[in-house]
């Protein structure tokens, strides 16, 4: 699975200029908060800035850093879940891309905002990028939030996902599937399957899942108010301009 994010997830050019207009503003250092497989870390030290990155997964990690190193870049690589952040370095900005809220219980949520603040420096911001629950969603889906309109969960596996060629040959595969959805705890769950095809034939299978927290912008905000932070606005995905109310993706600008 991480080398899927590696081989296949690439930052897009808007999302690297937006990223990179926030440092130029806020400041340097910057941290990348669930940097992964290096998605947005590495675009941003091949453009000159000082980003260190925080990931909980260590395979995610290693593939960050072999990335980085191919750009002649070393920046600070931490093993750490973001309610357990304790670094040694302040930062200027911190960023997080589609990571709040992914695979921990709503009170880590909080600790982790807290502990991002504690990281910042006074002036310093937070941009938070997030889906919000409607975001892409049809009709049927935003249906699973009505009582007796959750037949069919979890849902069947699909025979195939999505399969693409990785740089050496090889081929892997993604399968996802909605598990469970409870609309009252705003949590649902998804099961992942990652296949790895050699010479036409599954030589290796995985099987995870994932939790998120779902969270509207409302609480949000009063999330990051009771965490320390001071005044936030909300923008529209990768624009700088303010969120508006067809917007599924909003980033949250925090300043701590």
């Amino acid at each position: 699975m991480a080398r899927w994010w590696a081989e296949f997830e690439r930052a897009r050019p808007e999302e690297v200029a937006y990223y990179a207009a926030a440092i130029r503003r806020f400041g340097q250092p910057a941290l990348d908060l669930g940097c992964g497989a290096g998605r947005l870390l590495v675009p941003l030290l091949d453009d000159g800035f000082d980003v260190d990155g925080v990931d909980i997964a260590p395979d995610m990690l290693a593939h960050a850093a072999a990335a980085a190193r191919e750009g002649d870049h070393a920046p600070v690589l931490t093993v750490q879940a973001l309610h357990q952040l304790d670094l040694k370095r302040t930062y200027r900005t911190a960023y997080g891309s589609g990571v709040f809220g992914i695979g921990v219980a709503r009170s880590d949520d909080r600790e982790a905002l807290r502990r991002i603040h504690r990281h910042l420096e006074p002036g310093g911001a937070l941009l938070l990028e997030h889906e919000l629950p409607y975001a892409g969603r049809d009709e049927a889906s935003w249906a699973r939030w009505l009582a007796g309109r959750r037949q069919g969960i979890p849902r069947d596996w699909r025979a195939r996902g999505d399969r693409r060629r990785a740089a050496d040959g090889d081929e892997i595969e993604l399968i996802t599937r909605l598990a469970s959805f409870d609309p009252l705890e705003q949590v649902q769950r998804f099961e992942i399957r990652a296949r790895l095809w050699h010479a036409g034939e599954v030589v290796r299978e995985e099987d995870d899942q994932l939790t998120e927290n779902l969270y509207f912008a409302q609480e949000l905000l009063l999330l990051l108010e009771q965490t320390g932070f001071g005044p936030v606005s909300v923008e529209g995905p990768h624009t700088g301009r303010p969120a508006e109310p067809d917007d599924g993706t909003v980033i949250f600008v925090a300043r701590a």
